[in-house]
């Protein structure tokens, strides 16, 4: 069980240590592989030592212990892509991505014009995502300013760590979705201002032009300028999705050489732009997203679901982008990173996608492409401590005994047979906003009624 952290982010001169199996990826390869192994996190909710417990237990002998035995300890999982609003959806049969859009997501987004429905959603939402020891993501809300301040205040109340932003949208959406261009970038200028950089840099802002086709050229030209003149924040916006949105795109901006280049000619690309989806990209396109150093997030539940197309997994590594993973909620329809990095081994008809290199994409991979490697993705000393406490034996038809096993074993049952029920602990910079005997994620979801939007 977790130790008493009233006053853990407190005092630089308290340390906790916490026990178990330390699986942490070092590249796609690589990981570190300790059993019986130990991290201390300080006062201030980060990795002061990593090793041997016993090692670690000498080193900090006033230190108390949680030793989880032979459960695994796992870096948080970052989820690169997903919208709030559209929990309350998943599972909503869909077949085409904008036909999906009209029939579900937007008047599930229209609620989000009541901020207490904000508060509601942005509750159960932010204990989801402990849930599913998801410590970190790239959260789209709706085009509703107060509903996107309510959201960041959950955030901070909660101890959730994210990327987020109001969405853009001023053209090709129902009425009451479209905002005015003037008055939505002066109300996202408001947005940033107050949230980017809160809690230490646990709160990041992201500009959200929704895609080409719902934003005007103006629109996002102004969200690039702000996105450049406030250095640390993110652009966040979907490419290439689905061919029949590539088709309208090409037709909306014909002087346009590709949906890439109506973002780069917009000054959408660079450092801290994430790219959901990204599936339809010719050659030059993914040349240009790799130059400007551009991110990718890969989304392959999503694109299961809506046959969206496979993502070009290889070439888009081979030519050097940033990438990882998101569960695109709703079109995903599951929060669980284990169950989306299964699917982005399936998604690859010819290639295999090791177990190891799996969870580097949902972890150190997410992290180099939101460009906070420095801080998180990795069980590192003096990276933050968002960390993970796995136990595969809570999922039926995985070995009684496979903590015993070889890690190639374990990994290769927690990335192909795992989901929300191997989390026991969740820790965001050493605090715990999950643990399973807890009760801890009822809350919220005993209040929502499950109606359709």
């Amino acid at each position: 069980m977790p130790v008493d952290q009233k006053n853990h982010n407190g005092s630089d001169n308290s340390f906790y240590i916490y026990g178990g199996h330390l699986l942490s990826p070092e590249s796609p390869s690589k990981y570190l592989d300790l059993r019986q192994g130990a991290i201390v996190v300080d006062g201030r909710g980060k990795i002061a030592g990593v090793g041997p417990l016993e090692a670690m237990r000498k080193r900090y002998p006033n230190a108390p212990v949680s030793d989880f035995g032979d459960r695994l300890i796992l870096p948080g999982l970052i989820d690169l892509h997903i919208h709030l609003p559209q929990f309350t959806q998943i599972g909503k049969s869909g077949q085409t991505l904008l036909g999906w859009l009209e029939k579900y997501i937007f008047p599930a987004e229209m609620r989000f014009s009541d901020p207490e429905h904000a508060r509601r959603i942005a509750h159960w939402f932010f204990e989801e995502l402990a849930r599913n020891g998801t410590t970190f993501a790239a959260v789209f809300t709706t085009l509703h300013w107060q509903s996107t301040d309510v959201a960041f205040q959950v955030a901070k109340e909660m101890g959730s760590r994210v990327i987020m932003g109001k969405v853009l949208m001023d053209r090709n959406a129902p009425p009451s979705l479209q905002d005015d261009t003037d008055d939505s970038i002066a109300r996202t200028l408001q947005l940033c201002e107050k949230w980017h950089g809160q809690e230490d840099g646990r709160l990041l802002y992201s500009f959200i032009p929704r895609f080409a086709i719902t934003s005007t050229e103006k629109q996002m030209h102004e969200a690039a300028k702000l996105w450049h003149a406030h250095p640390g924040t993110y652009m966040h916006t979907h490419l290439a999705e689905s061919l029949e949105e590539c088709v309208v795109v090409q037709k909306m901006y014909p002087q346009s050489r590709s949906y890439t280049d109506v973002y780069e000619r917009m000054g959408m690309l660079g450092e801290r732009s994430i790219y959901a989806h990204s599936i339809h990209l010719n050659d030059e396109d993914i040349k240009r997203l790799a130059q400007t150093n551009s991110s990718i997030a890969h989304c392959p539940s999503s694109n299961f679901f809506l046959k969206s197309g496979s993502f070009q997994y290889k070439r888009v590594e081979n030519a050097g982008v940033r990438f990882g993973l998101g569960s695109d909620v709703a079109a995903g329809p599951y929060m669980s990173l284990f169950e989306v990095m299964r699917d982005a081994n399936y998604m690859q008809g010819d290639d295999w996608l090791s177990p190891a290199e799996c969870l580097y994409r949902a972890t150190l991979g997410g992290a180099q492409a939101a460009f906070l490697d420095d801080k998180l993705g990795s069980l590192t000393e003096g990276k933050e401590a968002d960390f993970i406490v796995v136990n595969p034996n809570r999922k039926s038809g995985i070995a009684a005994n496979i903590l015993k096993q070889s890690t190639e074993e374990i990994l290769s049952s927690i990335v192909f047979m795992g989901d929300d029920r191997l989390i026991e602990a969740t820790f965001v910079r050493g605090r715990c906003l999950f643990e399973l005997e807890s009760g801890l994620v009822t809350r919220a979801a005993q209040t929502y009624t499950g109606t359709h939007n």
